[in-house]
């Protein structure tokens, strides 16, 4: 059974939650408090999966009680539900909340919101690695594209998609601004795949701030995993979006799907660059192994974490509240026929896209053993035949890079 804390300075509030859950008691434990101290007070009693806090509260604020609760307690997943914040407060509480629900909040949302981050924990069989990726605020970029991103946001000449540009080569950058623009700090209502719808409905002045005042990315500093090349994993993982942004494109699949794609190709691995960023020593050993002994990295995972870069990447992205098809695909983009459906989609365009670059673009990934097509996956969806033009957009798409 689940542990779930709601935290807000509102009686009435918390009678009228108390109501609309009732329905989960089989499902959930539900603990509520009425301010900050006594939800860190509840915390210290017994463990919880899941804290839903306000966010104006007399003396601690629903900002200050989430930063606590990162600090104190990484694993427990973090959500906002207010009805009105300031800009200060809402920068403040960004790095630590997960996702941001604004009030009033239909029951069946809320309830969507927390089965979900619950049912994504499953993904993830290690403790340790669970604590990591639930606490993290960022996704180290690459270097020479936060260097950029800074003096972009902080020249006067600067545009929208100059900055769009930069971070939709990025997998931090580009996670943490679809996080952002997806939740309810920014009153948008629906979901937004791309890089450029983001930075276009943010706004540059709301951009600067993110980048210059909230620090919302970071660049890889920390210590490399040994074989770790990052550089290599950037080019594999901005191939891979266009590669399958155009099988996609082929297939005549739907405009989101086709956006969802690129967003999904770019961060398909983005669960090898967590691993190797926060355990570089246990990722340094993984990727040791797969190169001396020619597996795929994703075996030696499982072996060493009980879960792969895909169900790590799934989690946190998952957490951060984007959208079913960019998650769905990077769980899967290894073993697509444990996912359902029936057509051809964003799942299989980044499956087909990741192979192929692969065998006919780049390097086999990190020294080891290269990704294979699951072929039963695709005669399920009667494309095999649709393998040759695939291929040849993976040639045309190296002939880019070459020039």
């Amino acid at each position: 059974m689940k542990r779930i804390l709601f935290v807000d300075d509102e009686p009435k509030l918390l009678e009228g939650l108390k109501r609309s859950l009732r329905t989960m008691r089989d499902e959930w434990s539900m603990t509520f408090a009425g301010c900050g101290e006594e939800a860190l007070k509840a915390l210290e009693q017994g463990s919880f999966d899941v804290v839903v806090s306000d966010m104006r509260m007399p003396g601690m604020d629903g900002a200050q009680l989430l930063n606590e609760v990162q600090r104190r307690y990484p694993h427990i997943v973090r959500i906002i539900l207010s009805g009105h914040s300031d800009r200060q407060m809402i920068f403040d509480s960004i790095s630590a909340t997960h996702q941001f629900l604004s009030k009033p909040c239909e029951p069946e949302k809320l309830k969507a919101t927390i089965q979900r981050a619950c049912a994504l924990r499953e993904l993830l069989k290690d403790d340790s690695i669970l604590g990591v990726v639930a606490g993290l605020q960022t996704i180290p970029s690459v270097p020479t594209l936060y260097t950029r991103i800074k003096k972009e946001v902080e020249s006067k000449s600067t545009s929208l998609k100059v900055i769009a540009d930069i971070i939709n080569q990025d997998m931090g950058m580009t996670a943490k601004i679809l996080q952002l623009v997806n939740s309810a700090y920014f009153g948008l209502r629906g979901n937004i795949s791309t890089v450029e719808q983001a930075v276009n409905f943010l706004g540059l002045d709301t951009i600067q701030a993110l980048v210059l005042t909230t620090h919302v990315f970071s660049q890889f500093t920390t210590r490399r995993a040994s074989a770790f090349n990052l550089d290599r994993l950037w080019e594999a993982n901005l191939a891979t979006g266009a590669l399958a942004r155009a099988i996609a494109r082929s297939e005549q699949c739907t405009q989101l799907e086709i956006d969802q794609a690129y967003t999904a190709g770019l961060l398909h691995d983005v669960g090898i660059l967590v691993l190797a960023t926060n355990v570089p020593d246990r990722y340094g050993a993984v990727l040791a192994k797969a190169s001396t002994a020619g597996t795929q990295v994703s075996d030696e995972e499982l072996s060493e974490f009980g879960t792969t870069h895909a169900e790590v990447g799934a989690y946190l992205l998952g957490l951060w509240g984007l959208c079913d098809g960019i998650v769905e695909a990077v769980t899967y983009h290894h073993r697509p026929r444990a996912a359902l459906g029936e057509a051809v989609n964003t799942l299989t365009a980044v499956h087909v896209a990741n192979v192929l670059y692969h065998h006919e673009v780049g390097q086999a990934p990190m020294g080891s053993a290269r990704p294979q097509l699951d072929e039963a996956y695709l005669e399920r969806l009667g494309v095999t035949g649709r393998l040759a033009a695939w291929r040849e957009l993976a040639t045309t798409l190296q002939r880019e890079i070459v020039k």
